[in-house]
């Protein structure tokens, strides 16, 4: 009989700014190393901590960090591989938007300038693959952090996880800077890229982003439309374009803005758009506090507004938990 784990431990690898783990739920997990290894020792480490853990499991040890953890899965293990990598390990972006997660460490500063992240993770990630714990026909790769487009590395990572056949790399991006290397994901039918738009206004892009950027961000997402739509599939695969709207109080929270943000996506030529409470920066501002009323008021009028106009409305699991649980 297969053990008892939990997929998030197991199977999967998170690299931060300052800490490689195993889970990636963004809890606490379980600290692998803060970089200290070259590429050959960190991947060593990375097998030997998992051989332990796996083996603690078979004697009902679950790891300190994991007991309070609310993501905590008990299931089969059917496969013990590494499927899924979360890449969020820089913060450097080329926008400044007020309700950024990595505010404090950037200080609010953005650039266009492309600026090297951390070329130890590549080589990790590389031998990894040598010693074959990755499962290379089901892993999926989430990207976020800063942003992708003036991170240096990033085609070669791309190309790295192009080159073992990976399933899916999420993307989240500004979309200001055109990726050739998300480009090239899209066309095979490997990429699923989110731009976080959130309006339908050069006025209010401003506002938020702190950059005047509106319509070359709309014309690299009819670029990338036009690069998914190339990959041979009974899918049309435009699907893997996004624009999302998080919903910003005092800046895109009225239902006209909405509207303006889904008339101008089905303009562009998007079938698939998403919308997000702020939940990073609400539930560190707001913990304890009830959601309140306009989110759930503009949530409807947006499902009601994707089923009239033909868009599909990508599910925000994290937003839909806590309108569900009322509270941040």
């Amino acid at each position: 009989m297969d053990n008892i784990y939990c997929k998030y431990l197991l199977n999967s690898l998170s690299f931060h700014q300052d800490n490689v783990r195993f889970c990636t739920t963004l809890q606490l997990g379980e600290l692998i190393s803060k970089y200290e290894e070259k590429p050959k020792e960190l991947a060593q480490k990375i097998i030997n901590l998992r051989n332990k853990i796996k083996e603690n499991i078979k004697n009902d040890v679950i790891p300190a960090g994991c007991k309070d953890c609310i993501y905590r899965l008990n299931e089969y293990c059917a496969n013990d591989k590494i499927n899924k990598i979360d890449l969020y390990y820089w913060y450097h972006c080329n926008c400044g938007c007020f309700y950024c997660t990595y505010r404090d460490e950037t200080k609010g500063e953005f650039s266009d300038k492309i600026k090297e992240g951390n070329p130890l993770i590549y080589k990790t990630i590389k031998e990894l693959y040598k010693y074959d714990v990755i499962d290379k026909q089901n892993l999926i790769i989430n990207v976020g952090g800063g942003e992708l487009g003036v991170l240096k590395e990033f085609s070669k990572l791309i190309n790295l996880f192009i080159k073992n056949n990976v399933n899916m790399v999420y993307c989240e991006s500004s979309g200001i800077r055109y990726s050739k290397a998300v480009e090239n994901l899209l066309k095979k039918g490997k990429g699923h890229i989110t731009v976080a738009v959130c309006t339908g206004s050069r006025e209010v892009y401003k506002q938020i982003k702190k950059r005047d950027k509106y319509n070359q961000v709309m014309k690299n997402l009819n670029r990338y439309l036009k690069a998914a739509s190339k990959f041979k599939s009974d899918i049309y695969n435009c699907d893997n374009v996004v624009s999302k709207l998080i919903i910003l109080k005092g800046f895109n929270d009225k239902l006209e803005e909405v509207e303006n943000w889904l008339l101008e996506s089905k303009k562009c030529g998007l079938t698939q758009v998403e919308l997000s409470m702020e939940f990073c920066w609400g539930t560190k501002t707001k913990s304890g506090q009830k959601i309140e009323d306009y989110n759930y008021e503009i949530f409807e009028y947006v499902k009601k507004r994707c089923v009239e106009l033909g868009l599909k409305l990508k599910p925000n699991i994290t937003s839909i938990a806590l309108m569900e649980n009322g509270f941040y």
